[in-house]
């Protein structure tokens, strides 16, 4: 009896079980890696999406020789109408939820504003907001037409090359849609952008390295990769970098210094920010962490040597701030957010000065203190091999 009940009861039960019948199945369904955006010489939105081909194994795709994306083209007057025409050619629905990086070409910034552009990627519900968001030079949708070097798609290429500039060469930033959209909110209205480009002198090599900065929805200045240690200090971003330093003793002669590198392994900075006689000052404090990487001239035999050399690492950071700083205070931008601790701290001060915060920005006092700290000298002790 108790049987019977069990098996009537779990009989029952499959009646109330969900199903599939009126969900979409895969084969509708096209799986977007990345897009560009660009515009056509009506200045329509022309859009450049990248899929993803499955086709059984990816090693087997790649040994093979068959590709494992192909891209689509389509046009609209905006983002969303171009997207829905890839259906017209590819006879699927393009799917945003795997995305991994939007590319915006820097001609399409200096005529719309960044905001229209991304409304649709934090509208829809599909596109993730921390997919990474790069700006190219020139046209955005050849660089979707690169082969990948190691990973299988270029939309994870591409977010494997950011993440390395950021983490080790410390030569751009990580950044994503939903942090983009929270800096133009912010009181300035300042954000960056990471930089994509080709390196023609190395045979047309993408690059991410530097940023673009945007303000009031547009670009208006490109941060070099050169700065971007000191940029990345400011702004808490830093997680590793080399420091290139030059042998003063070898700078005579008409030949061309010796470098020595040091490599940080941590760094943090506190900026802080007063306001005297209707003056802002701003002190900065970094301190850092590393290594010796490769001495060319410099010796750490005794506490005496180790110290020089301590304080050439401190005044080459110091350089490297300072060089930022007039850098974006020539050009009135304030791409440090000094104005939005002063908001934080004084908001009715910031309402007073708000409208023109670019020249007060210029005029801001800067104090920078720099301390390195020396973990080691490496696998070879204090000196140079040449020594």
């Amino acid at each position: 009896m108790r049987w019977l009940m069990v098996t009537t009861l779990s009989g029952l039960l499959l009646f109330s079980l969900t199903g599939c019948w009126n969900k979409a199945e895969l084969v509708e369904y096209a799986f977007v890696q990345a897009v560009s955006i660009d515009l056509s010489d009506e200045g329509k939105i022309k859009l450049t999406t990248l899929f993803y081909k499955p086709s059984g194994s990816s090693a087997l795709t790649k040994g093979t020789g068959t590709k494992s994306s192909f891209t689509i083209k389509t046009e609209g007057e905006n983002i969303f109408d171009a997207i829905r025409d890839v259906t017209i050619h590819l006879g699927r629905k393009a799917k945003l939820d795997h995305m991994r990086a939007v590319l915006v070409s820097d001609e399409v910034l200096k005529t719309h504003d960044l905001g229209v552009i991304l409304d649709f990627f934090r509208r829809d519900h599909e596109p993730r907001p921390t997919n990474l968001l790069l700006v190219t030079k020139g046209n955005a949708g050849d660089y979707l037409s690169l082969e990948p070097f190691i990973e299988y798609t270029l939309g994870q290429q591409l977010r494997s090359m950011d993440e390395g500039s950021s983490r080790f060469a410390a030569k751009s930033m990580n950044q994503n849609i939903l942090k983009v959209m929270i800096q133009m909110k912010s009181e300035t209205g300042v954000a960056e952008i990471p930089y994509l480009y080709l390196d023609k002198k190395r045979g047309s090599v993408p690059n991410i390295a530097g940023v673009v900065v945007i303000k009031n929805q547009k670009i208006v200045e490109i941060i070099p990769p050169d700065e971007l240690k000191a940029f990345l200090l400011l702004n808490h971003q830093f997680r590793g970098g080399i420091i290139i330093t030059s042998c003063e003793e070898n700078n005579g002669g008409g030949e061309r210094a010796l470098q020595e590198a040091f490599e940080i392994s941590q760094g943090s900075t506190k900026v802080t920010t007063s306001i005297q006689n209707e003056a802002v000052i701003v002190n900065i404090k970094a301190k850092l962490i590393g290594a010796a990487g490769e001495l060319s001239c410099s010796n750490m035999s005794t506490a005496q040597e180790e110290l020089a050399y301590k304080n050439r690492l401190n005044n080459q950071i110091k350089n490297e701030i300072l060089t930022l700083v007039h850098h974006l205070q020539s050009k009135k931008l304030d791409a440090l957010g000094i104005g939005n601790m002063i908001y934080a701290k004084h908001p009715q001060q910031w309402l007073a000065w708000k409208e023109d915060w670019g020249d007060r920005f210029a005029d801001v006092q800067f104090n920078v203190e720099v301390d390195v700290t020396i973990s080691n000298s490496g696998m070879s002790g204090g000196k140079p091999l040449v020594k």
